[in-house]
């Protein structure tokens, strides 16, 4: 890629910044908790040992639940690069941009990857899919933990229900939740596969983009 002029902008906010942090541990957290549990059973460890680490799994899950909400609420209100009219995907630039970086991809990241200031809009495709799964993790979550804990909120649906109700209410469920399990282990990687590129090919301090909130743009790209 060619030298080009480039500027510091401020493109994160500060919110969106700890909530990006803070969401991304709860939720690494809460994958390596379940993951050991059902390494701890393919081990032979008995239930009552595998307990306390699922229930430290469903404690991070209702912190969860409450950063969620806060992302979430923050789209509406954020700057204008953390809200929801730049992350979904919605305007024929954002579609235009997301077959120009398909086709990046493909070549090998030859030329460049289509201008963005905040959200690169193919990733931004799968940050859509990214909140609806997240959300459904944290209502089956929610669910769940009061099927089989009995806490709050989860117990304002699961109150009163019979034993066979709840089993078959957890059994419905945890396979849903374990499906969003397999698309976040996926999100991760296509993320940091994606970071790496960017990062390479692109030079616009994305992951420290995360920390300060500037990115290193060229200047003519300011500009949309």
């Amino acid at each position: 890629m060619e030298d080009r002029e480039r500027v510091l902008v401020d493109v994160w906010d500060w919110p969106t910044r700890v909530l990006h942090w803070v969401n991304a541990l709860l939720i690494i957290s809460m994958i390596v908790l379940i993951l050991g549990v059902e390494w701890m059973g393919e081990l032979g460890i008995e239930k009552k040992l595998r307990r306390p680490v699922k229930e430290w799994h469903s404690w991070l899950g209702h912190v969860f639940m409450i950063t969620l909400s806060l992302r979430i609420i923050w789209g509406f209100i954020g700057n204008k690069y953390a809200r929801w009219s730049d992350i979904l995907p919605l305007k024929s630039w954002q579609w235009n941009a997301i077959g120009h970086n398909i086709k990046w991809y493909l070549s090998g990241f030859k030329g460049r990857a289509a201008k963005a200031i905040g959200h690169d809009p193919l990733a931004a495709v799968f940050y859509t899919v990214l909140f609806i799964v997240l959300i459904s993790q944290a209502v089956t979550g929610m669910l769940l933990s009061g099927a089989e804990f009995n806490t709050f909120p989860g117990t304002l649906f699961t109150a009163g229900m019979s034993e066979e109700a709840l089993e078959g209410l957890e059994h419905s469920l945890e396979g849903l939740h374990e499906a969003g399990l397999v698309f976040l282990l996926f999100f991760i990687a296509a993320h940091l596969i994606g970071l790496v590129a960017h990062e390479l090919k692109e030079k616009t301090g994305l992951l420290t983009s995360m920390v300060n909130g500037k990115k290193c743009l060229p200047r003519e790209d300011i500009d949309r």
